[in-house]
Parts: structure tokens; sequence; C-alpha cells
């Protein structure tokens, strides 16, 4: 189903733009493949030369930079290897592509199924299924890597913390996926580093897992916006600041909406936080459909959303779950969902970045609804 999704979504974005970033990744991926066997010296050196005059520097930086540009040349340079077996077809190579990343999926999956057991088919959905996740997900680009390094860090701390404790093999596995991670959205492996901290000190000190996460969200808090105190390069603050902008001077998207411009402190973050929040948990609303037909599913998805969460208002199961993996994901879920309210003024854009992360937000909220309620006060209606 994922490579389907994935040639259809490919196939529709080619049919309106041939300057696709999926497009775009092909293109470069053929030229290096071609590279390879006509000048192999420069092929693999190539991606280690920064052609700027600053070099190496900025590392944060969201434009005209070395570590900028390779976020997209780790994939090019991963599809002009698929290109050798392929021989350049783009649509095989969404089958190599979700292949690779598929492993990190599965091993959410199994991470939610020993958290709720016997919820299997529900699991599938919200770890498989979710529309726009599968969507987004399944097309050459930087989502599905994204996905994919979480699900294999997530994994290998849970078996590391419950089962096998931390060997060489699962503190490699972590190391390289969150590398992996940081070198395609940085932000993101950042969001990731408080969270999974908490929740191996959740587990192995038996401590409470909802005063543990507070204390260390607050400690990472004050770090967050005093950082910058101790060294300018690690004013983190100033770096969504700049993201933010570097966003807004894009080319104009049909679906672009106002971001207030985002002071780098405290109270720039606190006042802005209500706008961010809407954005990222509330768009798109059927009123944004006038930006773009495109938007029509995505606002019916986002409805399906809310209405799940008034099911788990009015029929949640008593009995609450304190796993500390939940508080992990709602917790890492939602500050990395926070960071794209403040920095992305485009619908369809926070909708596919969101994608990502719905299987944290949602997964507790559908395992814990009494579903046999609900069929049982449906029954009382026939």
């Amino acid at each position: 189903m994922k490579v389907v999704t994935g040639c259809v979504h490919a196939w529709i974005l080619l049919r309106i733009s041939s300057e696709a970033d999926t497009a775009i990744f092909h293109k470069e991926g053929l030229l290096e493949y071609h590279l390879l066997f006509t000048h192999p010296g420069e092929y693999f050196t190539n991606m280690f030369q920064s052609g700027y005059s600053t070099g190496y520097a900025g590392m944060f930086s969201s434009t005209n930079s070395y570590w900028n540009d390779l976020t997209s040349n780790l994939i090019i340079k991963f599809l002009s290897i698929c290109d050798i077996f392929t021989f350049g077809y783009y649509y095989v190579n969404v089958i190599f592509y979700n292949a690779a990343i598929f492993f990190g999926a599965i091993g959410l999956h199994r991470v939610f199924n020993t958290v709720y057991p016997g919820r299997q088919y529900l699991l599938v959905v919200t770890c498989f299924l979710l529309p726009s996740l599968l969507f987004f997900s399944s097309t050459i680009h930087k989502d599905g890597i994204i996905l994919a390094t979480i699900g294999i860090a997530v994994f290998n701390i849970y078996q590391a913390i419950h089962i096998s404790g931390f060997t060489l093999k699962r503190v490699l596995y972590i190391f390289l996926a969150l590398i992996l991670m940081f070198l395609q959205r940085n932000y993101v492996s950042l969001a990731f580093l408080p969270a999974a901290f908490a929740w191996i000190v959740c587990v192995v000190k038996k401590y409470p897992a909802l005063k543990t996460f507070i204390i260390i969200y607050i400690a990472g808090a004050i770090l967050f916006f005093s950082a910058g105190l101790l060294a300018p390069a690690l004013n983190l603050p100033e770096k969504v600041t700049n993201k933010q902008w570097a966003f807004n001077h894009l080319p104009a998207a049909a679906t672009y909406i106002k971001v207030d411009s985002l002071p780098p402190n405290f109270r720039g973050f606190l006042l802005n936080s209500p706008q961010a929040l809407n954005h990222v948990l509330l768009r798109p609303a059927f009123s944004d459909i006038h930006l773009s037909g495109s938007l029509i599913p995505l606002a019916i998805e986002l409805f399906c959303y809310q209405l799940l969460v008034l099911l788990f208002i009015f029929y949640r199961n008593k009995t609450i779950d304190k796993d500390p993996f939940i508080f992990f994901g709602y917790f890492f879920g939602f500050s990395v969902l926070l960071i794209i309210g403040y920095t992305i003024p485009v619908i369809g854009a926070i909708v596919r970045y969101r994608s990502t992360f719905l299987p944290f937000i949602l997964t507790p909220l559908i395992c814990a609804v009494d579903w046999v309620k609900i069929k049982s006060s449906f029954q009382i209606f026939k």
C-alpha cells in the first residue's frame, strides 16, 4: 500500500509541477548516477565538499549552508545507488525507498503493540494507515526518513530499558538513528533528546512519569532560553526565529497563512504560542478551503481527529494508562508540533510536517476509547 500511495502521490505532484522536491531529488539522483561511472572520484567525495565561503559553518542555518544542502544530498546520493538497480526509473525507486524506511514504522508499531496489547487492528491504523501519514511518508522525501529514524530510535530505547540493557548494538542503532534524524531535521532530534531522557529516567529509576517529564521539561526550557548567554552560537530561540524567517521568504504558496514575527525570547514564544497551536492543531479548517481545493481531504481528516477527541472525552476507559512511553510520545510530539506552528506559514507544509507525529498523539486516544460502549450506545437506538 505504501508503494502504491508513494507512486500516486508522486504522479499527482509531477502533474502539478516538474519542480516538486521529489522530482528534483530524482533528477539530481540521475546526475549522480551518471557521475559514478564518469568521475567516480568526484562521486565519492562531493558530498563532503562545501561550496560556500563560510565552509562548514551554519549547522542550524535554513538556507545557503553545507548542512542545509546535506539534507537533500543524502537523499540524492541514496537515489543514485538505487538507480544502479532500477536503471533510473522513479517509480521503481519508490519501492526501494519504502523498503528502506519501513523498518522504522514496524519498530514503532511493535512498541505500541507492547504498550497496548490486544489492540493490533487499531495500531495498524495509527502506525501505518492514517491518511496524511501514509500519503506523505510514502513519497521520496524527508518525512519517511524522519519517521524511520524515530521508529528505530524508539524501538531500540524500549528494548534497552525493558529487556536487553544498553548494549553496544542498541547504542549504535540509537546513535545512528539520531545522527540521521539530526542531518535531516535537526530540530526533531533536539526535541527527541529531552523526551527520551525523561522516558529513560522514569523507567530506570521508577519515578512518577508526569512529574518527571514536567521537571525535566522545565529545566530544558530554562536551558533553551538561557544557553545563548553562554555563547551566541547556542542561542536556540534565535535559530527558531531564523527558521521562521527562512520559511516566510520562500516563494509564495497557495495555502500561505500569516504568521506573526517571532521575537527570540521567552516573552515572544509565549505570546506566539496560541497562534502556533491554532495553526498546527486546527488547520486546515473548512474555512481554509478557499485557498486551495487540495485542502478539502486534509480538512476532512482533521475533522475526524477532532471527533476522535470528543469520543475520548465522553467514552474513554476509566483506567488511565501511565506507561512512561505514552508521556514520551505526548511531550515529544507536542514539542515538535509547537515548533512547526511557530515557523511554518503554509498549511500544506504544516500538514506534511505534522503527519509524522500523529501516531504519538492519536494512538493513546484511540486505544483509550471504550469502543464496546460506543457500539452498545448505538444499538440502543436501533
